[in-house]
């Protein structure tokens, strides 16, 4: 059986990928093709955590057995006879920085495709040691509204037109300087 994965982070609204894995991957595995596929370093400590239906942590999952098994002995099989639909893959232990990854349910298998497979992606690029700063984006009708505001509240605004009347007069002055009778340019006599 082929199931299909959401990975979402709550550092980011955006950040989305979607995998394909064949249900009997271990966890060791789909670790390895998530940190290639991120660009992160094969060499830190990750753990998976199992969510049972109530919220709470049923499992954790590392290099080593941490009582439910190590990565290398658990599968995506395993995880669902457990009632695990849902895994927090933490990257970055030291600031517990974690990916979700939701069970989204079974596809078709296909003949010619090795799994896993990354079918779809949007959003930031995650680094493994810096997290995202997204700025949350006023909608555009919020901006032009407060963009409007501003102008009709600047009074000095009308003074600054009226100045930059008088520097095109002075300028225009200067131009006639270097014009002939004819309107011919001078550029000066040797």
């Amino acid at each position: 059986m082929i199931l299909q994965f959401k990975v979402t982070t709550p550092e980011s609204k955006k950040f989305v990928r979607v995998y394909e894995v064949n249900e009997e991957m271990n966890l060791f595995r789909f670790s390895n093709y998530i940190l290639n596929d991120l660009g992160f370093s094969p060499d830190q400590m990750v753990i998976f955590e199992g969510y049972g239906q109530d919220g709470s942590i049923a499992g954790e999952y590392g290099l080593f057995d941490m009582g439910d098994g190590s990565m290398d002995s658990v599968t995506f099989a395993d995880l669902i006879a457990r009632g695990q639909n849902v895994l927090h893959y933490i990257f970055d232990t030291h600031s517990g920085r974690y990916l979700t990854i939701s069970i989204e349910g079974e596809v078709p298998a296909s003949i010619k495709t090795s799994y896993p497979i990354l079918v779809f992606e949007a959003g930031p690029v995650l680094t493994q040691f810096e997290k995202i700063v997204e700025i949350e984006e006023e909608p555009v009708h919020a901006r032009k509204r407060a963009m409007r505001e501003s102008v009709d509240d600047d009074d000095d605004f009308d003074d600054e037109d009226e100045k930059d009347d008088d520097l095109d007069d002075e300028e225009q002055d200067e131009d006639s300087l270097f014009e002939g009778e004819e309107g011919e340019e001078i550029y000066g006599e040797e």
